[in-house]
């Protein structure tokens, strides 16, 4: 078993509780929820501290503990229901946000993507839904390059996931990791 002084970067979110490798003091959680048909996809970035217990069930892993959220949405060009709320569409196309509370950049290739412009807070427990087809899960451990590995995730998975022209892909994936260090992050306020 590895020492916690050589912890990795990034783990399978349920793989890392299946071996006992879960932070339980700090860590971010980003799950991926990709329509491998027509590309529209949610990402969910948690980051949580302080874990009392982690309770498993058919739907996933419910954590007891204190978390943030932050929602991301890739919306095709095609895609037919624009102009409905992010939080009225469908169960699988949903987030629970508005279109004021998002920021809109829309990309060359005229998909949009939506970044939550602050995490909503989760003051007693959360539930991670255990990922199936093309969706993912990951553990992001928090050591020194944190920010850095979520960055090239983030541009990785738009690009070859989501189907984003590279150029859009790491200018959003630079904004999504700025908030989330700047909200999301675990220091003391200053």
């Amino acid at each position: 078993m590895a020492k916690a002084t050589s912890a990795p970067k990034v783990l399978n979110l349920f793989e890392a509780f299946a071996k006992e490798q879960l932070p339980r003091d700090q860590g971010y959680i980003v799950s991926s929820f990709i329509n491998g048909n027509t590309g529209y996809s949610i990402y969910e970035i948690i980051s949580y501290s302080g874990v009392k217990a982690i309770y498993p069930d058919s739907n996933g892993l419910t954590f007891q503990s204190q978390g943030k959220k932050l929602h991301a949405l890739i919306e095709p060009a095609s895609y037919p229901q624009k102009s409905i709320e992010p939080y009225l569409r469908e169960k699988a196309d949903q987030i629970p946000l508005r279109f004021k509370e998002v920021e809109a950049i829309t990309c060359k290739n005229q998909t949009t993507i939506y970044i939550a412009k602050k995490p909503i807070e989760s003051l007693s427990s959360f539930t991670v839904t255990k990922p199936v087809g093309f969706n993912v899960s990951f553990v992001f451990y928090n050591l020194p390059d944190l920010y850095t590995t979520l960055e090239k995730f983030f541009e990785k998975s738009f690009a070859n996931d989501a189907g984003i022209p590279m150029s859009d892909a790491q200018k959003s994936a630079k904004k999504m990791t700025g908030i989330v260090q700047k909200s999301m992050g675990f220091f003391a306020a200053q």
